[in-house]
């Protein structure tokens, strides 16, 4: 510390010298007695602090605070004085002293000192600091000015309280009419009650601002602005109102926009083309489709209106040593009639699906003699499961009846003999692997793959494989649905399928299954399924069907297990009957009524009655083409046309005490 004491006195300097080595710093000392010495003294350099007696020989302290304030005012200046008063102090602080001390009370020297000096230091980095503001605004002003943007700052109102130079140089609006208006003196008329809501929004939810806005030059020429602005905060993240800046995009955007005619036009274009492409291959399709449906449901019918004919004449006739016959036939061909229909709905995805977690590597074990049975001794069969198989999410029996369906045709393939290879084995399809699709979304999958090594096919048969009724089996010797059926189950169940073949050498057929990650270890095979002894119903069925033949027969099989029934044709006629007091054990209703639905109904029924158990019909309904859908607790599903004996069963279970 650089101190000059002014003090005329030898013992006061000492005792006010050994004040300052009180002082925990280093202190270099001078000391002037008289008026020369003193101008000399702050001509010879500068000083930290100065300390000052009152009376000195020559000239007084008030002289000497002058003296130091023309040469530096920033530097502390104390007076030390025997005799000075109350008056005087006040007199020498207006004058511009820093503080006073009383040679009666030396001991506050070091206390006064270290104060005037960090109030001196304070008062240095204060006039620093706004001097490098000043600066920074100087250089920041000549910047946005420069700049080839419009460049602005607005308050927490909205006003406009910084502009550059470029609303004037290039839009011949002032930086003072900016600030008096804000946008409005810029913005387009038509746009500005737009704009304004805009932000009004933004300063509520304090957001960023990115967008083009249409703007008008006082000559009236338009133009595009591409304007981008930000939120500001200070250090305490108080909300300071925004900056931002814009630049002219207009030659660009009237490019864009066009370019962006162009492409509109010729995008229509392509539409008007691709959708009359699209229309003829669709009658091409619904003609096959519908061609493929009458030719086999005709021959269906035929069987069953036939054998029905001759059940009728010989019981007019009163022969019954045929009927028998007759009615294995009528079954049989119905049985066909539904299995075209379920394939039907496998193909369009509207099959209702029992989805659990299922362990593949079961699935195709259990299959294993029913293969070798099917393929005959001519065709060598080769199983190859991976270990540590992922589980995964499937319909186990809609699996077995696409693996086997996949079997057969591989089998057909091979007329001379030759080898099947089923494998399985995980696979995860990334975002970057070539086999993602639009089909195939990345994930982890259990994979099957059905390979043989038969006459395989041809391009043009491969790109219609998939299709409904596509065949190349004579005719009677195939439906053209079981490809196109596997391919909409792998589909509805979350999966895939995909088909590689070369002709002359085979044909790799692959299926995507799910991977179930929640599900544990140690699945149990969902094929194997224990045998339930039948048993005389108890209780009361409510059954709701709108079609009479099917809820005579429905009504008809209950009375022969022993329970009773009540019959509905609609939601609206069950409904006094689950609003009403009589007892009613189970509901069973089809999900495809007029009006209120069977899911609809079940929902009312169990509010009214919780607790009761349901039991689902169903061919095709809306909505409930997976079984976890809409079936929960206590309740199950059973599909159109369905067999006595699973009818019976599953009334049984949920009857069941």
């Amino acid at each position: 510390m650089s101190l000059l004491l002014v003090e005329d006195s030898d013992i006061d300097a000492e005792l006010i010298a050994h004040q300052f080595r009180k002082i925990d710093q280093p202190v270099a000392m001078a000391r002037a007695a008289v008026r020369p010495e003193y101008e000399a003294a702050l001509a010879s350099g500068s000083f930290d602090i100065i300390l000052s007696d009152y009376s000195l020989p020559g000239f007084n302290g008030l002289a000497a605070l002058e003296l130091a304030r023309a040469r530096d005012p920033a530097v502390p200046f104390i007076f030390i004085s025997g005799v000075i008063g109350e008056e005087f102090a006040t007199e020498a602080l207006r004058a511009g002293a820093t503080d006073y001390v009383t040679k009666r009370n030396l001991a506050r020297i070091p206390m006064v000192v270290t104060r005037a000096l960090r109030e001196a230091e304070d008062r240095r980095q204060a006039r620093r600091s706004a001097q490098a503001l000043r600066e920074s605004e100087h250089r920041f002003r000549l910047m946005a000015d420069s700049a080839p943007a419009l460049i602005w700052s607005v308050d927490t109102t909205g006003r406009i309280v910084f502009a550059n130079r470029r609303f004037e140089t290039e839009f011949g609006v002032p930086p003072a009419r900016v600030e008096e208006e804000g946008w409005a003196a810029l913005i387009h008329e038509e746009d500005w009650r737009a704009f304004r809501a805009t932000r009004d929004a933004l300063f509520r939810d304090r957001a960023l601002f990115l967008d083009d806005i249409r703007v008008r030059k006082p000559t009236g020429e338009v133009r595009w602005l591409r304007c981008e602005s930000s939120p500001r905060f200070d250090d305490a993240g108080t909300f300071l109102g925004y900056v931002g800046c814009a630049i002219d995009i207009t030659e660009t955007k009237l490019a864009r926009d066009a370019l962006e005619a162009e492409v509109a036009a010729r995008t229509e274009e392509l539409r008007v083309k691709e959708e009359a492409l699209r229309q003829s291959h669709k009658m091409e399709a619904i003609g096959q489709l519908t061609g493929g449906i009458a030719h086999d449901f005709n021959n269906m019918l035929a069987g069953i209106v036939g054998a029905a004919d001759l059940i009728q004449k010989r019981m007019r006739d009163g022969r019954f040593d045929s009927i028998g016959r007759y009615v294995d036939s009528i079954l049989s061909s119905a049985h066909r009639a539904a299995g075209l229909t379920h394939r039907l709905l496998a193909f369009a995805r509207r099959q209702t699906l029992d989805l659990k977690t299922a362990n593949i590597n079961q699935l195709v074990g259990s299959l294993d003699d029913l293969l070798r049975r099917t393929l005959g001794q001519a065709i060598e069969l080769e199983i190859a499961l991976a270990p540590d198989l992922w589980p995964a999410i499937t319909d186990a029996n809609q699996f077995e009846s696409a693996l086997l369906n996949l079997a057969i045709n591989a089998r057909d393939a091979m007329s001379g003999g030759g080898r099947l290879t089923i494998q399985t084995s995980n696979v995860t399809v990334t975002a970057g692997d070539e086999r993602a699709s639009a089909d195939l979304q990345p994930g982890d999958y259990v994979l099957t793959c059905v390979t043989d090594t038969g006459i395989g096919m041809p391009p043009d048969v491969l790109e219609k494989a998939f299709d409904p009724f596509f065949t190349t089996k004579p005719i009677g010797q195939g439906t053209g649905l079981g490809l196109s059926m596997i391919y909409g189950f792998a589909r509805q169940v979350g999966g895939h399928v995909t088909l590689s073949s070369t002709p002359g050498k085979g044909t790799t057929i692959c299926l995507y299954m799910p991977r179930d990650v929640t599900a544990k270890d140690g699945l149990e095979n969902p094929g194997a399924r224990a045998a339930e002894n039948p048993h005389r119903g108890r209780g009361t069925v409510l059954v709701v069907e709108d079609e009479l033949v099917v809820r005579m027969v429905v009504v008809d099989i209950l009375e022969e297990h022993g329970y009773g029934v009540i019959e509905a044709e609609t939601a609206a006629d069950a409904l006094p009957h689950l609003q009403g007091p009589g007892t009613i054990d189970l509901l069973l209703t089809d999900v495809g009524l007029p009006g209120m639905n069977g899911r609809d109904l079940a929902a009312e029924a169990r509010r009214l009655r919780p607790g009761l158990k349901i039991l689902f019909a169903t061919g095709y309904a809306e909505g409930a083409s997976q079984r976890s859908a809409f079936v929960g607790d206590g309740m199950d599903y059973i599909a159109k046309p369905f067999d006595l004996d699973e009818l019976g069963r599953k009334i049984q279970a949920l009857t069941k005490p």
